[in-house]
């Protein structure tokens, strides 16, 4: 799937997310393809917030400084798999990037070349069969 990150249109909202407020960027190209039978591995990257463990908001500092991370996490999945971002959640715990794959990407090494290459946060990787988009659409506002 070829989508140009530069045609694709992003959306920003704030949820009530079990009493704490969650911050939401979604892909709004990407509803053209809930479900899409390619594409039914939901890959997730969460990075745990270091400075903002014990406040309701991220601390501003520590999420723009993770700014960087996420371009290399998105660059990575880019190379190494055939897919596309549709999320990135960021509460006071933790940033999230979720994309939905094709079969046959080598997530183990996706993982291994991202972890240790921030030296103050770790990278946590989790890949699961989502053919519906389940993740996706628990997320995705009203068109």
């Amino acid at each position: 799937m070829t989508i140009d990150p530069t045609q694709q249109r992003w959306s920003v909202c704030e949820l009530d997310y079990g009493g704490m407020p969650l911050f939401m960027r979604v892909n709004e190209s990407a509803r053209e393809l809930i479900g899409h039978p390619d594409y039914g591995i939901k890959l997730g990257f969460a990075v745990q917030m270091v400075e903002s463990k014990d406040a309701n908001v991220p601390d501003a500092a520590e999420n723009e400084s993770l700014t960087e991370l996420e371009d290399r996490i998105i660059e990575t999945v880019s190379k190494g798999a055939d897919g596309i971002h549709v999320l990135t959640l960021t509460n006071a715990a933790m940033k999230e990037l979720v994309f939905y794959i094709k079969e046959g990407a080598d997530i183990g090494a996706m993982h291994e070349s991202l972890k240790g290459s921030d030296a103050t946060h770790d990278v946590q990787c989790q890949a699961v069969w989502d053919h519906d988009w389940a993740a996706f659409t628990e997320f995705l506002p009203d068109a």
